[in-house]
Formats: C-alpha cells, sequence, structure tokens
C-alpha cells in the first residue's frame, strides 16, 4: 500500500454531469450531432483501457443498438476539449462495432481493477457509467405494473407504460475500521466466500436506522464487538449492483470478545500496524473504500 489518498478512489470526480443540458428533450441526439463528443463502451462493469485512461470513441464507432446515456461535459481530458460531452454507450459482450471485440483499441478492465489507477475525470466517469448502466438493465420492467420501460432525460429516468416514472436508486451501507482503545490494532474479518484475504465490517442500513445505528449493530452481529463513538470519515459509490459505502470509525469497548457470526464471517483478527503491513493476511483490492480506511489508519 502507498500513502492513502485524499479521498476514497471511486469517489473522485472532475466531470461536469450538467443536469440541465441532460434533462433537454434531445439532448442525446444533439450530443450526437457534436463532432466534438465522445463515448465510453461500457460492457457489465468493464470498459476498453489504453495507456492507463478510459478509450473515448467518436460515436460513429458506437455498436448499432447500444443504449446511450448522457454523462457529462469533460474538464478537458487528453485528446477531448473542455466542455466537450461524453456520453456511455452499453455493449453487449464486449462487442464494438457489430464485429470484432475492440482489442485494437485497447484491453477490457474492470472498474475493480482498474478504479483506483484512473486519473480524477475517468474514475468518476467509470463509476458512473457503470452504476448507470446497472441500474438501467435492472430497470428493464416496471415495478409497479411490470409493463417495459424506455428510459429519457439522457438515460436517468424511466417511464413505464402507464407513465409512472422511475429514478436511479442507491443502497446505504456502512463500512466499519474498528480499533482497539490504543488505536494501535484493527479487527479484521475474512468472509465466508474468501480464501486468504480479510476486510472490514460492512451491512446495508437497516429501514428506520441511522448509520451510526446500523455500525454498531452490523459490528457485534459480525464480529461479536461491542463498538462506541462512530465516526464519519468518507463515503464512496460501489456499483455492484447499486450501493453507496459510508465509512465509519469505531473503538470497541470489548475486545477479547470478538469472535466471528460463522456464517457471513468465519475468522476475525487483531492485527497491528506491523503484521498489515508485513502482508500477513490478504487484504482488499485498492479501488475499495475499505482499502483507503486501513491505509489512512496505517498513515497516522
Amino acid at each position: 500500500m502507498t500513502d492513502s489518498p485524499a479521498i476514497p478512489p471511486l469517489s473522485r470526480a472532475s466531470l461536469d454531469r450538467d443536469h440541465a443540458s441532460r434533462m433537454r428533450e434531445g439532448s442525446l441526439e444533439a450530443a450526437l450531432a457534436d463532432p466534438s463528443t465522445r463515448v465510453v463502451l461500457v460492457d457489465g462493469d468493464r470498459t476498453l483501457v489504453a495507456d492507463g485512461a478510459i478509450v473515448r470513441v467518436p460515436v460513429d464507432r458506437v455498436p448499432y443498438g447500444a443504449r446511450l446515456s448522457w454523462l457529462g461535459r469533460s474538464a478537458g481530458h487528453l485528446e477531448q476539449e473542455q466542455g466537450a460531452v461524453v456520453l456511455a454507450a452499453t455493449v453487449d459482450g464486449g462487442i464494438v462495432d457489430g464485429a470484432g471485440d475492440g482489442q485494437e483499441l485497447g484491453a477490457w478492465r474492470s472498474l475493480r481493477e482498474i478504479g483506483a489507477e484512473l486519473d480524477d475525470e475517468d474514475a468518476g466517469i467509470l463509476t458512473q457509467a457503470v452504476a448507470l448502466a446497472r441500474w438501467q438493465a435492472q430497470t428493464a420492467y416496471s415495478g409497479v405494473d411490470g409493463s417495459p420501460v424506455s428510459f429519457v432525460q439522457g438515460g436517468w429516468v424511466g417511464v413505464d407504460g402507464a407513465g409512472a416514472q422511475h429514478f436511479p436508486r442507491m443502497d446505504p451501507a456502512v463500512i466499519v475500521l474498528v480499533t482497539d482503545a490504543s488505536d494501535e490494532r484493527i479487527l479484521l474479518g475474512r468472509n465466508a466466500a474468501w480464501t486468504d484475504r480479510f476486510s472490514l465490517f460492512a451491512g446495508f442500513v437497516d429501514l428506520g436506522e441511522s448509520f451510526e445505528a446500523t455500525v454498531v449493530r452490523e459490528v457485534a452481529e459480525e464480529s461479536g464487538v461491542t463498538v462506541e463513538h462512530p465516526r464519519y470519515v468518507a463515503s464512496q459509490p460501489w456499483p455492484f449492483p447499486r450501493s453507496i459505502m459510508i465509512g465509519f470509525e469505531a473503538v470497541a469497548l470489548d475486545p477479547e470478545a470478538a469472535r466471528p457470526d460463522g456464517e457471513e464471517i468465519v475468522e476475525v483478527r487483531w492485527l497491528t500496524r506491523d503484521e498489515v503491513r508485513a502482508g500477513v493476511v490478504g487484504l482488499p483490492g485498492s479501488a475499495s473504500i475499505a482499502s483507503y480506511l486501513i491505509q489512512r489508519w496505517l498513515d497516522r
């Protein structure tokens, strides 16, 4: 790990989303007619990357029938001028131009894999594009009457057969770095799905529950530890599929009570800074807010 960044990696963004323009009727058509517009191709959570940057293709490279969405206006990035529109196009199975996989343009890389390595504008673009594409895919049919949903306002509003509008949603979840009273150790847990990777404790916010109450409940449920003084640190979108991670720190009242719940978490360990730096356990990927919170603790 290196020094912690100022904010979590997927919270970075310099793109002007320009809500007013995307809400105008014909905004996508106007963008497609502008030769300065560039398009980011999205397949699941992947996009094409070359030389450490997202490949932005001209509008004539957009696959036929791809769903287009408005992302915003560039702050001036590599070959794209300031104020030029950036769109996203969802592609099926990495198909570009109706044939071929686009490998001559770059390599398909996932947001988890490349998110922390991208610059601010590209990190924000890919996080937004993946989140929007996943919401659209999961909103193809109305949850009210089952009718097909069409997308307007640059892909940001769905309209069903009855005219009801459907808006993007995110599911809030807390993620908690638990320390002992001396701040010399952190508590990490291993999920049942992992072999050697440990991470922080996390969980979704219940209806009628505050972030702070979720911190106390989730840590107790997963590790058996009671915490106090939950303190907000930072947040990060996590579009897998549509979460917003709310990062906290909290102090354990009863460190020796630590034990896994045996279902979701199968092992817990208290680790010092030296042990974390030595790599005695596998740690979260660099694009995660868990990695950011751990590095922030290591640096102080």
